[in-house]
């Protein structure tokens, strides 16, 4: 379901709910992630989704509030498992550390999710970034649409220096099927957005950009 955007401030994520309140550490042993990228090169997304730790990874570690999916009605985490609800795509490891999985929300695939999750036992981070139709201009079917993208991290993120994994990770998750991106924000565990250029991140920027 695209959320109703009808205009671009509605993309800033909601304050905090307790400013006070420290940022949460992301949590868990990340390494039984590896079991599901073979075989290779396509990795077992069904068994992915399948295992009950799957959902204890997007609730421990993506915990930020969010505006963009029914207007924040959801948790995070419960719109994470939305965006992954089709098996069609890949689960993959880069450099024996870094595991990528992207996925689309069921009957509405213009909406594309993406995992992107560090393994390393000092630095370990799991990054949804999710797409939405901005419901503006061109028709959702046109191939020029444009789109939003959030980048949801369970730890913060330097805008300016992203990890060059996640932004290639990003950059062909766009670049299989393209989608234009008019407006990116890169959004901290406790909910402070970013803006950050598309280009920047690996995206296709909107033509007015």
């Amino acid at each position: 379901m695209h959320a109703q955007i009808t205009n671009p401030d509605n993309l800033i994520a909601p304050p905090p709910r307790n400013p006070a309140r420290a940022i949460p550490r992301p949590t868990g042993d990340l390494q039984w992630l590896w079991q599901y990228t073979q075989p290779a090169p396509n990795g077992n997304e069904a068994g992915l989704l399948k295992d009950p730790r799957f959902a204890s990874l997007l609730a421990d570690n993506l915990k930020a509030p969010q505006s963009f999916f029914r207007d924040g009605e959801l948790p995070l985490a419960q719109v994470a498992q939305r965006y992954f609800g089709m098996i069609f795509s890949a689960v993959r490891g880069i450099d024996n550390r870094y595991i990528t999985f992207n996925s689309c929300v069921p009957h509405d695939c213009t909406s594309h999710g993406l995992l992107w999750a560090d393994t390393a036992p000092q630095h370990p981070t799991v990054v949804f970034a999710a797409t939405e139709w901005t419901t503006q201009g061109k028709s959702v079917i046109d191939p020029d649409a444009e789109y939003y993208l959030w980048v949801f991290s369970s730890r913060p993120l330097n805008p300016d220096h992203l990890p060059a994994t996640l932004v290639a990770a990003i950059a062909g998750w766009n670049g299989t099927q393209p989608q234009h991106i008019q407006r990116a924000l890169v959004i901290d565990p406790d909910g402070t957005p970013h803006p950050v250029e598309p280009a920047k991140l690996g995206a296709t920027p909107a033509q007015n950009q």
